[in-house]
């Protein structure tokens, strides 16, 4: 059954979408210039391995450009201490062999870590200590007590060792995975205002358009029908690839009912009018880009129920894997 409610509803899904699809492709080009997955995998290790305080030490402006530019020293392990374990386990070749130079691995199995942090104790304390006495020779009281309660009351030998340490980083870094995606949230909702500003993406004035414009809505509902799920690019393909999916979904948002100058500013003249104009048109941007830092999979899974609701068409089946985002390829749209 169709209504004149669940049209409006999958004009809006569908504008999201492809806002949602725009500013993830801009944060995937973010994150790889900047190698944020790298960094955040680094503070990671800092956490486990109990130096978090050192965290401090590796931020600031500078070493983000070193990262951009792939200069060496971006990441700053020649500011740690030089008994950081962190230090020498990132630069163990297990793991600096993962990465290109001037760069840092972005993931490491917790096999390679381990292996790599269980050789690069016993070739500085011996390889014939135990494990008790290779964590106390490290000095560092919190990590000691953590591996051992891991290992309990098992054997105290170095294959023990790295089996607890696996044990533990697999842990820790699912915690550090939910941080990223925390953190990729905000980012999301700060690149969909900029975007939400700088193309005048108004969820309130789009609302009350496409209320008003049956026709336009109706065009909207069949783009959203024609719409087509692609591959996106995978989070390790390169910075050009995904700066130029960024503007072809750019591109794609050109051709929505959206862009300056804005009707809401038409006719309207004296600073209280202004004000109260200009106050709205903020909301309708903050609900654009709290709407676009919930993912292109809402928005998509969004649009497949409505359209289901609607009688249009089927709901996509549910993944049971997490994806990347989807992209999808819309039809001009002439306003």
């Amino acid at each position: 059954m169709s209504s004149h409610y669940l049209d409006v509803a999958v004009g809006l899904s569908y504008t999201f979408l492809a806002v949602s699809l725009l500013c993830s492709a801009t944060r995937e080009a973010i994150a790889s210039l900047f190698q944020t997955r790298a960094k955040v995998l680094l503070d990671g290790v800092l956490t486990l391995l109990h130096e978090s305080a050192a965290r401090p030490r590796l931020r600031g402006v500078w070493p983000s450009l070193l990262r951009l530019l792939r200069i060496e020293g971006g990441f700053g392990l020649q500011k740690l201490d030089a008994q950081s374990l962190t230090a020498q386990v990132m630069q163990h070749p297990l793991i600096t062999g993962m990465a290109q130079q001037g760069r840092m691995p972005s993931y490491i199995p917790s096999a390679i870590f381990a292996r790599a942090f269980v050789s690069t104790l016993t070739s500085k304390y011996g390889k014939e200590q135990t494990a008790l006495a290779l964590l106390t020779s490290v000095g560092n009281d919190g990590l000691t007590r953590t591996l051992l309660a891991i290992m309990g009351e098992g054997p105290n030998d170095a294959a023990a060792l790295e089996n607890a340490v696996r044990l533990w980083y697999d842990t820790v870094m699912e915690r550090i995975s939910g941080w990223y995606k925390r953190r990729s949230q905000f980012v999301l909702f700060l690149v969909g205002l900029f975007y939400a500003c700088a193309m005048n993406i108004d969820a309130l004035q789009l609302s009350q358009r496409l209320w008003n414009d049956a026709a336009l809505t109706a065009q909207l509902v069949q783009k959203a029908e024609a719409a087509t799920p692609a591959a996106a690019p995978a989070a390790e393909a390169t910075p050009l690839d995904q700066t130029k999916q960024a503007k072809a979904q750019a591109q794609v948002l050109q051709a929505l009912p959206i862009g300056w100058p804005s009707a809401r500013f038409e006719h309207v003249s004296g600073f209280s009018a202004i004000s109260i104009a200009l106050f709205f048109a903020a909301l309708g941007w903050i609900a654009t880009a709290f709407a676009a830092s919930l993912g292109s999979p809402f928005w998509f899974d969004g649009v497949g129920w409505l359209l289901a609701l609607r009688g249009t068409g089927a709901k996509p089946a549910a993944e049971t894997t997490a994806t990347p985002a989807p992209t999808i390829t819309l039809p001009s749209l002439r306003k």
